[in-house]
């Protein structure tokens, strides 16, 4: 059985593109004029090696509540159950200082 070889990769703004990509977006087969410009766009690159995530999508990554998508409401929830939580303690330090 034969090994998928991988394919190099190189890093460009923070972001990681196949090694085969053109130097300039200019010389890529799907630009197609200065007017309009690349056809799929940046965010669908052909020779992205990884998909770009917003910085919700960074923030929310390995939340238990995104469930693959980033929060919806005004408010994250990981943030919140962390003020909740760190609230909690507080109160409990104060009735163990209290009872002492």
């Amino acid at each position: 059985m034969r090994k998928k070889a991988r394919r190099k990769t190189i890093l460009i703004d923070g972001i990681r593109y196949y090694d085969d990509k053109p130097d300039t977006c200019r010389k890529c087969f799907f630009w197609k004029n200065r007017k309009v410009g690349c056809v799929l766009g940046t965010q669908n690159c052909y020779y992205l090696a990884e998909a770009v995530k917003t910085e919700q999508e960074k923030k929310c990554e390995g939340c238990c509540y995104a469930k693959g998508h980033p929060c919806v409401s005004a408010v994250c929830y990981k943030e919140l159950d962390a003020w909740l939580r760190a609230k909690r303690s507080n109160r409990a330090k104060e009735a163990g200082a209290a009872n002492e």
